[in-house]
């Protein structure tokens, strides 16, 4: 129970510096906060509290946006099995290079898996998503996901999270 409340304030907390950094500096000074919340949780603790991560994770997006209700929790539980199979094949424990890297995967799923599910609903020109969404989006979360996987793991290590 202590983990899933730590779970919650953490995506909570990632929820709301994602939408201070969106209001502040737009998407090009908005890092993929919760997304990397997803990853963490999954390579610390399993794929099951990355799952709920995702759920919650989703929840406030979606309650927050005006895309309908699910699609960001599609979006981040789609990132916990990716998380799930690159760090089965790709991931090296204790390596920077693979996090960045399993990181980097995952946004990169998580970006075509936002654009098919926007395209649904609207005609969009994949051109200006790629321009205007992944580039900012993979650049920012890249620069900060070392520190954000480290702040991480010392919180997780405060809360003793990890049996």
């Amino acid at each position: 129970m202590k983990r899933i409340a730590v779970i919650a304030l953490v995506s909570y907390l990632a929820f709301v510096l994602e939408f201070v950094l969106f209001n502040a500096f737009g998407s090009w000074g908005k890092p993929e906060f919760l997304i990397l919340v997803v990853i963490f949780f999954n390579l610390y603790l399993g794929i099951r509290f990355s799952i709920i991560a995702a759920v919650f994770c989703g929840l406030l997006k979606d309650a927050s946006g005006i895309a309908p209700l699910g699609t960001y929790i599609l979006v981040y539980v789609t990132a916990a099995y990716v998380t799930t199979l690159v760090r089965r094949y790709l991931y090296q424990k204790g390596s920077r290079f693979s996090r960045g890297l399993v990181a980097f995967l995952v946004i990169i799923v998580c970006f075509i898996v936002q654009a098919i599910l926007v395209s649904a609903n609207r005609q969009v020109r994949f051109s200006q998503l790629f321009l205007g969404l992944l580039v900012p989006q993979v650049l920012t979360t890249m620069i900060v996901a070392t520190f954000v996987f480290q702040k991480l793991r010392d919180i997780s290590v405060f809360f003793s999270l990890k049996s």
